[in-house]
């Protein structure tokens, strides 16, 4: 019985929310071009160096508010495309009604949700409870454009989010974990011949903290090649520049030597010298011009 009155009081109170809020809305007249010029400046403040645009803002019943198509651009004097996100739909916590929003982004050709805590502060917030599902990174310019390569595949992942501005510096920390499936990316130089890298599943946790992404028990497998890594990546002020420090292991599977004699010799040698039944290699520099040699 307890249970069924918990039940209903929790739907008597979604049900006059939202005729509230529809109520105000339609008294008022929904001021939706000048709250999405407010959107728009604030999430230009909120990524410095970039300018918003979103095409519509409107109510979306029971309760939510559903901004259409936001493009983030550089606001440089070429305004270069960084994202597109199709579609954010944006709904109260019932449980935190004045502190919390449930957030749904269509973008990248997925779906993804969190939750939005803003602090105490009016420059603070936090997301909760990430969930990345289905994202594309071919569908973000910005990306290709920072590692001058192809990446595509299927991005899932999850973890949390904080930042702050503080002084008139901005600072944040987060963690989670990511996987890529059925996808590949394009190499600079060959290795071991290969001019791309196929891959069947990637895994890899992360941490942020400060300017610096730290990556653990990285792991991928594909048809040809399969290996291990770990390290970070020092975040600058834009992510070309942002310097690689990982290390980790290959290994070249029967696939790849049957139909390349070069690298099966090649995995000879390198076996001998490091007495492994891995290569060991070092990937150094930038996001941009990376630096990859295998070490003894």
């Amino acid at each position: 019985m307890s249970l069924f009155k918990s039940k209903t009081s929790f739907l008597l109170s979604l049900f006059l929310y939202t005729l509230i809020l529809t109520g105000l809305l339609l008294y008022f007249r929904f001021p939706a071009e000048k709250f999405k010029t407010y959107c728009e400046v604030n999430l230009s403040k909120l990524m410095p160096g970039t300018e918003c645009s979103i095409d519509r803002i409107h109510y979306s019943f029971p309760c939510s508010l559903a901004a259409e198509t936001i493009r983030i651009s550089s606001n440089k004097l070429n305004k270069q495309e960084l994202f597109t996100i199709e579609q954010a739909l944006i709904s109260p916590d019932i449980s935190a009604l004045t502190s919390q929003l449930q957030v749904k982004l269509s973008a990248f050709a997925g779906i993804h949700t969190f939750s939005l805590m803003l602090g105490p502060e009016e420059k603070e917030f936090t997301l909760k409870d990430i969930q990345i599902n289905n994202l594309d990174p071919s569908r973000i310019p910005f990306l290709g454009q920072a590692t001058k390569r192809k990446i595509v595949g299927n991005v899932d992942g999850s973890g949390h989010y904080h930042g702050i501005w503080k002084n008139g510096k901005y600072s944040a920390d987060g963690a989670g974990q990511i996987t890529l499936q059925k996808g590949s990316f394009s190499l600079l130089l060959p290795i071991f011949s290969l001019n791309s890298i196929d891959l069947k599943k990637l895994t890899s946790n992360f941490v942020l903290k400060e300017n610096t992404l730290e990556c653990s028990n990285g792991t991928f497998y594909g048809q040809e090649l399969k290996g291990s890594f770990s390290g970070s990546l020092s975040l600058k002020s834009t992510l070309k520049a942002a310097t690689l420090s990982f290390k980790g292991a290959l290994e070249p599977l029967p696939p790849l030597l049957k139909k390349n004699t070069h690298a099966k010799k090649m995995l000879l040698l390198l076996k001998k010298q490091s007495k492994r039944g891995t290569v060991p290699f070092l990937l150094k520099g930038t996001v941009q011009k990376p630096s990859f040699k295998f070490e003894s």
